[in-house]
C-alpha cells in the first residue's frame, strides 16, 4: 500500500559581512500535505430475490436495484488496485449451499451513482486497475448468477462478498 506523505522542506544559507546589522527573521513551519486515506463501502447487496429450484437466476451489473454496489473514495486522479474475493455458494442457516457463479462480464467500473450506469465491464476475479475521478471517486458494481440445484432446500441464503483497495501512488 503506497500511501504517499509529501514534505516540503526549505533550506536557506546567508552570508553575512564582518560588519553588519542585526538580522531579523521568521521561522515557518515546513508545509505538510496530508493524503486522504482510501475508503470503500457497500452501497447495495447482491440480491437474487426469489429463485426456484433447478432454475439459474442472474443478475447484472447493470441492475441498480439487485446488482452489488461498492464505492471507492480518495484523492482525485489516485491510482488503485482492486481485488474482490467472492463466494462460490450462498449458505442457509441450515448449512444448505447455493452455488453462485460470476463471469467475465459481471463487474462494471463506472464514475457516477446513476440510475442509468455505464463504465468499464470487467471480470470480477481479475484486479480491477483504475484512477479514481476528478471527485476521488469509483463505483464499482457486481452481478452473479445464483445455480440452484433440483431439489433445493427453501430459505434465506447469504454469503460475503470483500473487496481489498490498494492505493499504488500517483
Amino acid at each position: 500500500m503506497g500511501s504517499k506523505l509529501a514534505i516540503a522542506m526549505l533550506a536557506a544559507s546567508v552570508l553575512v559581512p564582518a560588519r553588519a546589522l542585526p538580522l531579523a527573521a521568521q521561522a515557518r513551519p515546513p508545509r505538510v500535505l496530508v493524503v486522504p486515506p482510501l475508503l470503500a463501502i457497500a452501497l447495495n447487496d447482491l440480491t437474487f430475490g426469489s429463485v426456484l429450484p433447478g432454475i439459474p437466476s442472474a443478475v447484472s451489473p447493470l441492475d441498480v436495484h439487485r446488482a452489488g454496489q461498492f464505492e471507492v473514495t480518495g484523492p482525485a486522479g489516485a491510482s488503485v488496485r482492486v481485488e474482490f474475493v467472492l463466494p462460490s455458494a450462498l449458505t442457509a442457516d441450515g448449512g444448505a449451499r447455493l452455488p453462485i457463479s460470476f463471469g467475465a462480464g459481471d463487474g462494471l467500473a463506472d464514475f457516477s451513482r446513476e440510475h442509468l450506469p455505464h463504465g468499464i465491464v470487467f471480470d470480477p476475479h481479475a484486479p480491477v486497475i483504475g484512477t479514481l475521478s476528478a471527485d476521488g471517486r469509483l463505483f464499482l458494481r457486481l452481478g452473479a448468477t445464483a445455480l440452484p440445484g433440483r431439489p433445493q432446500a427453501g430459505g434465506t441464503y447469504r454469503a460475503t462478498i470483500s473487496l481489498t483497495v490498494y492505493d499504488l501512488g500517483s
